[in-house]
């Protein structure tokens, strides 16, 4: 096995149960029923309710009145959502656990509560990219200590591997992909000799990080001339 890379090692100790990240369209039909028959100091009520309840609930109505602390405390919610499908309390899960659905869905999650007309991508980029690496970090810890059967869950990360390629060569990603470019090499690392193709996509997205690394410098530099 190999040994971890240390970006990997992150805080492990989220350990809950997950919701559904979408509501079923019958319940929420329901709840505006019922937001529809409340006067203002009930929906302020309510509100603040839902502020105190989660750090996530936080987070997000600080976002949304343009507090611009809000997407880092956003970021480390989702990102211990989806560490707390691999790892509890610092050791990988044995039995049950590791939805990667969930996880692909909470990425999913994260740039549509993050979507806003003033960020030049039109959702948090930078936060997305950050995110997506790392289901793919984790994931692959993961793999390395406790291994795991089958494509699965090698098709669920690569293709998070895929969007993170595609987003490092989006207009506004390739002036982060030196940022990233640290951690993109370490899980490189320590993503290789795994089957089902997962190894090359790994060194694809570090090739990809790389040379987009390279040309934002060379553009850069260009234009400081």
């Amino acid at each position: 096995m190999h040994s971890l890379p240390r970006e990997v090692r992150v805080d492990l100790e989220y350990d809950s149960p997950m919701p559904r990240v979408t509501p079923e369209p019958r319940l929420w039909k329901n709840i505006v029923s019922a937001l529809n028959e409340m006067d203002a100091d009930e929906l302020r009520s309510l509100v603040h309710d839902l502020y105190k309840l989660a750090p996530e609930n936080r987070a997000f109505l600080a976002s949304w009145i343009g507090d611009e602390d809000a997407p880092a405390e956003l970021l480390q919610g989702y990102k211990a959502k989806i560490t707390a499908q691999f790892f509890t309390r610092g050791k990988p899960r044995i039995n049950g656990g590791c939805d990667l659905a969930l996880c692909r869905r909470l990425i999913k999650e994260y740039r549509r509560v993050t979507t806003a007309p003033e960020m030049a991508a039109g959702f948090d980029l930078y936060g997305t990219i950050d995110l997506s690496l790392h289901y793919v970090e984790i994931g692959t810890a993961y793999l390395n200590e406790v291994g795991w059967e089958g494509a699965q869950p090698y098709d669920s990360i690569g293709a998070v591997v895929g969007e993170l390629t595609e987003l490092c060569q989006h207009k506004g990603g390739r002036k982060w992909a030196a940022a990233f470019l640290p951690r993109v090499r370490a899980v490189a690392e320590a993503g290789q000799g795994f089957g089902y193709g997962y190894s090359d996509e790994l060194e694809c997205m570090r090739e990809v990080f790389e040379k987009m690394a390279a040309a934002f410098e060379r553009g850069r530099a260009k234009r400081s001339e």
